[in-house]
C-alpha cells in the first residue's frame, strides 16, 4: 500500500511539474541567457554550444556549424570574455508542432587578449539591439534557434 501512495505522489509532481507549470515563465528565458554569459566568462565552449539548437538558422543563412566554428575561433583568440544583456522582452507562441520564444535584448560582448578588453559586439556604453528566436526542446529546456541584428562579417567571421 505504502508503494502505491508513493508512486501517486510521485506521478502527480511529474503531472503537476510537466502541465501545470507556467509555460511563458520569462525567468526561464533569462536563465538561458545568464547561463551562456557566465559560460562565455569561463570560457566553456561546451556550455555556450550547449544552448544553440542543432535546428540553428538565422537571418544571413548560418546554420549550428558556421555558429559552432565562430565561437570556437573567439575561444582560440581570446582570453576570457565579459558580456551583459539589458532591456530582455520576451513573447512566447505556441502552436501544435512546438513552443518558441521571442526575446529581444540589448547586449555587449567584449574579448580579453593580453589584458586589453576589445568590443565584439556593442559596447557597455553602447549595446546591439538583437532578437533571438528560442525553441523548447523535447527535454523542456530553451535553445537558441536564431539571432537576429548580428552581422557576422562586422564581427569579424
Amino acid at each position: 500500500m505504502k508503494k502505491l501512495i508513493l508512486a501517486i505522489i510521485i506521478v502527480l509532481a511529474l503531472i503537476i511539474i510537466f502541465f501545470l507549470s507556467d509555460g511563458d515563465d520569462t525567468s526561464e528565458i533569462e536563465s538561458v541567457f545568464n547561463q551562456v554569459i557566465r559560460a562565455g566568462e569561463e570560457k566553456n565552449f561546451d556550455g555556450v554550444m550547449d544552448h544553440i539548437s542543432l535546428h540553428y538558422r538565422d537571418e544571413d543563412g548560418a546554420t549550428y556549424p558556421v555558429v559552432k566554428n565562430i565561437v570556437k575561433r573567439y575561444f582560440e583568440n581570446y582570453d576570457r570574455f565579459d558580456g551583459a544583456y539589458s532591456d530582455l522582452e520576451v513573447s512566447f507562441n505556441e502552436s501544435d508542432q512546438d513552443v518558441n520564444a521571442l526575446a529581444n535584448l540589448d547586449v555587449y560582448v567584449t574579448g580579453v587578449r593580453r589584458g586589453k578588453s576589445i568590443a565584439i559586439l556593442g559596447s557597455e556604453e553602447g549595446p546591439d539591439n538583437i532578437t533571438v528566436t528560442l525553441e523548447k526542446s523535447i527535454l523542456g529546456d530553451w535553445k537558441i534557434k536564431s539571432v537576429d541584428g548580428i552581422n557576422i562579417e562586422e564581427i569579424g567571421y
